[in-house]
Parts: C-alpha cells; structure tokens; sequence
C-alpha cells in the first residue's frame, strides 16, 4: 500500500520536502506511519512528533483523508492504499 504524507510549517523544514509517498503494510496504522517516519528523519522529526503528542493545548493535527485521527481511533486509525496523512505542528502568533 501507498500513503502520501504531507508535512507542514517547521516539520516540512525538518523532512526537507512538502510531500512524499511511502509504502506501508497492510493494516498500517496512523501509529506505525509516524515509526517509520521516525526511522527515517530521526530524532529532531521524533521530538516533534511526541512533543505534540505531551503537550496541552499544542498539539500536532492529524488529518487522514480529511479528518481529523481525533475524530477517529487516534493514533490507531488505519491507513488505507492512497489515502493521505497530512501533519499540522502548532503554530503560535499574535
């Protein structure tokens, strides 16, 4: 199977790339994409994914194919062939 992932704000700084495609098992969670994920771009893309995991009121989003995993079974949401995660970190501003 094949997920298309987009990254946005400081994580697309962190993977050097707006959007990739990876190949995944069947019957893939949200969870094992983020290991992967994790493997692949280490531990600066690592801190920032449980970082948004601890932290209240700043977490990372979630979308898989236009909703948000919060909605779903989280993090063990599963992926489907072609479906697309796409990764929010927080942003502050004023």
């Amino acid at each position: 199977m094949y997920v298309t992932i987009r990254y946005l704000s400081v994580i697309r700084e962190i993977t050097g790339t707006r959007e990739e495609v990876i190949e995944v098992d069947n019957g893939a969670t949200v969870e094992d994409v983020l290991k992967m994920l994790s493997k692949k771009y280490g531990k600066s893309f690592d801190r920032m994914i449980r970082s948004g995991r601890d932290i209240r009121g700043l977490q990372i989003i979630y979308f898989i194919d236009g909703k948000n995993i919060a909605n779903l079974d989280g993090f063990k949401t599963a992926v489907n062939d072609e479906s697309e995660l796409v990764i929010i970190p927080p942003v502050a501003g004023g």
